[in-house]
C-alpha cells in the first residue's frame, strides 16, 4: 500500500487527532482502528508499519500515549473529565454567557475530552429553561477591558439597568470614564475593578452592565494613587473582604453570635473566608473579628439578624438599628 505525498506530511497529525478523539484507557486502538480510522476520516491510506512509526515519534515528542498488547491509546489530555465537567457546568451556571455563545463553548470543551466523553454533554443540548441573558457585548468587554488595561488606557462606556419591560436602559445620557485595572469573577458576575478619577477608592462594575464600551486615549490612573491599593491588588483579600462587591474601605469588625452558633460558623467562612479571629464565648455562641466592607457586612447580617449581634464599628450598629426599625415599620398594620 503506497502513501501519497499529502498523507505523509499529514499523516503524524492525523494519528494523534484519532488518538484524542477516539481512545482512552477503556477504548484502546489497535493499528487495523488506526488505519480504517485514517481512511474514513481523512481518506488517508498507510502501512502498518507507518502507523507504528509516527505513534513512537509522538512519544519521543512527549505525547503520554500508551501502547500494549491490547491497543494503544491517549492516557493524558489537556483536561481531565472532571476538570472539563466542572469548566463546561462554569459556562451553563454564568447567565452573563448568551446561548449561542454557551453552545459554542461547551462544543470547544467537549472536543477536548474525546468521543467517549461527549456523552455527558447530552443534558445541555436544550438550553430553553436556563436563564441567560442575550447580552452580545459580553465577550467584547472583557477583550476589550483586557486591551484596555494592558496599554494603561481608560475606558468609557454607558452604565445599563434593566426597566419595568425587561429590557435594559442606560442610567444616565453620558458615558462614564473609569481607569481599569482587574477583571474577576463573583458571585456570578464579571468584575472589572477600577476608579473614577473624582473618587480615590476602588469600584467594581459589572461587566454584563456595560455598553458601547471603548478605549479611549486617555492614559490610566496609576494603580498606586488608588487608596489601599498601593501594593497592588491581592484578589484573595478582595474576595474575602467584598462578599458583595460594595466599594466602601474594609473594616475591622467584630460581632457575636446567639444561637445555633456552630451553624453560624459556616455561614462567617463562606461569606468572608478563613482569615478571621474566632472566639469560644463558652456558653455556645462565638465571638468573631475579621476586616470586611461594612455595606457587605450589613447586607450579610440581615439574613441572619436573629442570630448575629454586631458589637464594632458603632456607625455600624447604629446603621443596623436603622435598618431594623425601616423593616419594621413596613410591617406595621396601618390604623
Amino acid at each position: 500500500m503506497k502513501e501519497t505525498y499529502e498523507p505523509k506530511k499529514l499523516l503524524i497529525l492525523r494519528i494523534l487527532q484519532i488518538l484524542r478523539e477516539f481512545s482512552d484507557c477503556e477504548h484502546k486502538l489497535r493499528q487495523g482502528d488506526i488505519i480504517s480510522l485514517l481512511k474514513v476520516q481523512y481518506d488517508i491510506e498507510c502501512e502498518r508499519k507507518a502507523v507504528a512509526r509516527n505513534i513512537d515519534f509522538l512519544q519521543q515528542a512527549g505525547y503520554d500515549i500508551v501502547a500494549d498488547k491490547e491497543g494503544v491509546y491517549l492516557a493524558s489530555r489537556k483536561f481531565e473529565a472532571g476538570e472539563l465537567r466542572l469548566l463546561i457546568d462554569c459556562v451553563l451556571s454564568n447567565r452573563n454567557v448568551c446561548k449561542a455563545h454557551t453552545k459554542e463553548l461547551i462544543a470547544k470543551l467537549t472536543e477536548e475530552g474525546g468521543k467517549y466523553f461527549k456523552n455527558y454533554t447530552k443534558h445541555v443540548i436544550n438550553l430553553d429553561d436556563w436563564q441567560k441573558d442575550e447580552n452580545r457585548d459580553y465577550f467584547y468587554n472583557i477583550e476589550l477591558c483586557c486591551e484596555a488595561i494592558d496599554r494603561g488606557r481608560k475606558i468609557s462606556f454607558y452604565y445599563n439597568y434593566i426597566d419595568v419591560n425587561k429590557q435594559r436602559y442606560k442610567n444616565r445620557p453620558e458615558r462614564s470614564f473609569v481607569s481599569p485595572y482587574r477583571l474577576f469573577l463573583k458571585n456570578g458576575h464579571y468584575y472589572l475593578a477600577c476608579n473614577y478619577d473624582k473618587y480615590d477608592n476602588l469600584l467594581f462594575i459589572r461587566l454584563d452592565r456595560m455598553s458601547d464600551t471603548e478605549i479611549t486615549k486617555q492614559q490610566a490612573k496609576p494603580l498606586d494613587k488608588v487608596k489601599n491599593c498601593e501594593n497592588g491588588i491581592n484578589l484573595g483579600e478582595l474576595y474575602n473582604r467584598y462578599p458583595f462587591m460594595q466599594a466602601d474601605i474594609p473594616t475591622r469588625i467584630e460581632f457575636v453570635t446567639a444561637n445555633y452558633a456552630e451553624h453560624m460558623i459556616d455561614n462567617v467562612i463562606d461569606a468572608f473566608g478563613r482569615n478571621i479571629d474566632i472566639t469560644d464565648m463558652g456558653d455556645g455562641n462565638y465571638k468573631f473579628a475579621l476586616t470586611a466592607s461594612p455595606s457587605a457586612m450589613r447586607f450579610w447580617l440581615l439574613q441572619y439578624g436573629k442570630y448575629v449581634k454586631i458589637l464594632s464599628p458603632q456607625s455600624l450598629v447604629e446603621q443596623i438599628k436603622a435598618d431594623i426599625e425601616a423593616m419594621s415599620k413596613l410591617y406595621k398594620e396601618e390604623k
